[in-house]
């Protein structure tokens, strides 16, 4: 007589001494097994197997998407604090007609502000605009990254060195 899931997850709890969920993680996300083995191992079929990987989501898919949501709750928090009470309408202190250096950078800041604000407004409702916003966000921090660089005399220098190692690595030698 073939058994029911209930009847396997009662057999495994008392057989591992510990909840399933407890066991499904040990096989699914520590040792990350296949149904296959996993089935196998816990003397369950296959099917069984699967419908508890799903029920916990510990699928492989299912984890990737966790840690996605997860990471992506994270950078939201992330920017809530480093924001903070920002405002966004404040006056510029480099005036439109006094284009410098220190006004590019002053309004790269701003619109990583500006991103991260939206990141944090928008991405909530429509998860699509997300991937577009970490690019906009990671353009704009390497570019005020290459500026600071630039005033600190520091540019120059990295050019040379990536040429050194762009060289080494490509020597037919």
């Amino acid at each position: 007589m073939k058994k029911t899931n209930k009847e396997y997850q009662k057999f495994i709890e008392e057989k591992y001494g510990k909840p399933l969920k407890e066991v499904m993680y040990e096989l699914c996300v520590v040792r990350d097994v296949v149904p296959v083995q996993g089935s196998y191992e816990l003397n369950v079929p296959k099917s069984t197997f699967i419908y508890w990987r799903s029920k916990f989501r510990f699928g492989p898919k299912q984890r990737m998407i966790d840690f996605a949501e997860e990471e992506r709750e994270r950078i939201q928090d992330e920017y809530k604090e480093e924001l903070g009470e920002v405002n966004l309408h404040r006056e510029f202190t480099y005036s439109k007609h006094n284009q410098s250096i220190e006004g590019f950078k002053e309004i790269i800041e701003r619109l990583i502000e500006l991103e991260k604000y939206r990141k944090i407004k928008i991405s909530q409702k429509e998860h699509i605009s997300d991937f577009s916003s970490m690019i906009k966000i990671n353009v704009l921090e390497e570019t005020l990254n290459y500026l600071d660089k630039y005033i600190n005399n520091e540019l120059q220098e990295e050019y040379k060195r990536e040429l050194q190692i762009t060289e080494w690595l490509s020597d037919d030698n």
